[in-house]
């Protein structure tokens, strides 16, 4: 009888493709006790972030080419950025090429503002220019907003908020593609 739980509990924790669905984006997040990762560490990334239908991967263009990175079956570890904690992705495979299937995909659900998103529960999350620095600000429905930290003159921007809006993705030209947890 133990085995068949061993069996099953292995499998539920394996998707499709054979990764570990344990350790997700949020999990880890959790464990770090973060609200932000950076997902991948590049100056040189153009255009906005884009996500998969299903929240699980985002991607972005680094020197002209599209890469995803899966957000399930990942490693983070902490680092201090802007006086917080934040995760860095740490899995070596967790990125691979975006096909031109999947970027027409990801895009179709990637509703793209440079400096402002709202989820549909009232949450707003601002990217607000401050003279040469930008601050990201955060105001919940009901509440007053709340600046997280000012960047100290470098530019931040293109928000795109997850499709499942538990997330955002935006860049920061000095550090890279990051991703922000809402809830």
């Amino acid at each position: 009888m133990k085995k068949i739980y061993i069996i099953i509990l292995t499998i539920l924790t394996f998707n499709v493709y054979g990764q570990d669905t344990t350790k997700t984006l949020n999990s880890e997040m959790t464990r770090l006790k973060t609200e932000t990762v950076l997902i991948v560490q590049s100056q040189a990334i153009d255009e906005y972030p884009i996500w998969s239908p299903k929240s699980d991967f985002v991607a972005c263009n680094i020197e002209g080419k599209w890469y995803k990175f899966r957000l399930t079956n990942i490693e983070l570890a902490d680092a201090k950025w802007r006086g917080q904690t934040i995760g860095v992705l740490t899995t070596k495979d967790a990125y691979s090429e975006l096909t031109t299937n999947e970027q027409q995909e990801f895009e179709k659900v990637s509703k793209f503002n440079p400096r402002e998103v709202k989820t549909a529960k009232g949450t707003k999350v601002e990217l607000k220019m401050e003279g040469m620095a930008v601050s990201l600000i955060v105001t919940k429905k009901g509440e007053k907003a709340k600046k997280l930290w000012t960047s100290g003159g470098e530019n931040c921007h293109s928000l795109v908020l997850s499709p499942d809006e538990k997330y955002v993705a935006y860049l920061c030209e000095m550090n890279g593609l990051l991703i922000m947890k809402l809830e």
